[in-house]
């Protein structure tokens, strides 16, 4: 028999009325997380390591930065996620301890990611129209305030959770995720005018060599950030607008197999990004094999 939901602070109780029609679902998603986990933490570490050691660049460092966020994603919100679904078909109850790891580690790392994505879309905005000013606006260590800021902001933030304001927070938190979507919309479509204007200009054939070397590097590397940002949104757009949906419009979902879904896709991510990575990077992706061949060989 079925007791009560406990009360978990200010987590709203889960709903097990239905958990019968989510049982097959929760069980395939739990298991594709456990075999993703380990996969996000084991290359994304390897991202992380290869650029802090090698590629100390801008846009790295912030790509780094997302590696990071999808890193704990690999140790904290995915095993959440996978216990809190079993427990769900097991024992019709998800302890305290889980739903509060699984709901800070979500919030963090979700905020960091996004965050991470409209800075690094304005960034790579100035790099190709704001030339003159972008070694003054995105030096190294500037990047990296940036980036501890980014931290910093989002675990203040889901720690008010915990301090009788979590509707101000959450409420806060949202505003500062949807900025950040409109910020990496807009910065990727002025990358992607400003890259169509550079293409359809021809290049002097007595223009400066390496200056005009140096502008090609540029432009690949826009590129190739976008197309990871464009990646990144794709996947993780779904759980946003689900949790949109049912939490601030107050519509009800149907099924509760929405929410497993979007969050396991969003989850897959955390995979599939140190692929993009490698894949249109050249850069990250030699500094990720000499990072693996120091570690083979010790």
């Amino acid at each position: 028999m079925e007791g009560p939901p406990l009360s978990c602070f200010h987590l709203p109780d889960p709903s097990f009325d239905h958990v019968s029609e989510r049982y097959t679902m929760n069980l395939i998603t739990a298991i594709i997380n456990i075999v993703t986990a380990p996969l996000a933490v084991i290359c994304n570490l390897l991202i992380c390591a290869a650029i802090i050691i090698r590629l100390r660049t801008p846009s790295n460092l912030l790509i780094a930065s997302l590696a990071l966020s999808d890193v704990f994603v690999g140790l904290a919100v995915q095993p959440g996620y996978i216990m809190y679904r079993l427990m769900e078909n097991q024992h019709r109850s998800v302890p305290c301890f889980v739903r509060i790891v699984y709901a800070n580690a979500f919030y963090i790392c979700y905020g960091v990611a996004l965050m991470t994505l409209a800075t690094v879309s304005y960034q790579r905005f100035v790099a190709v129209r704001l030339r003159a000013r972008y070694n003054a606006v995105f030096s190294p260590r500037r990047i990296m305030k940036y980036t501890a800021f980014i931290w910093v902001f989002n675990i203040i933030f889901t720690s008010l959770q915990w301090a009788g304001v979590n509707k101000i927070s959450k409420g806060m938190h949202l505003v500062a995720w949807f900025t950040s979507l409109v910020i990496a919309a807009v910065a990727n479509m002025g990358i992607i005018f400003n890259l169509r204007q550079n293409r359809n200009r021809m290049q002097p054939a007595n223009s400066n060599l390496p200056e005009r070397s140096q502008r090609q590097r540029e432009l690949r590397l826009t590129k190739s950030v976008s197309f990871i940002v464009e990646v990144y949104l794709m996947f993780n757009l779904p759980v946003l607008f689900v949790t949109l949906y049912n939490q601030i419009l107050g519509r009800d979902i149907k099924t509760y197999n929405h929410y497993s879904w979007t969050e396991t896709l969003a989850f897959l991510n955390s995979c599939t990004n140190p692929l993009v990575c490698c894949w249109k990077s050249r850069e990250i992706r030699h500094a990720v094999k000499v990072t693996v061949d120091r570690i083979i060989r010790k």
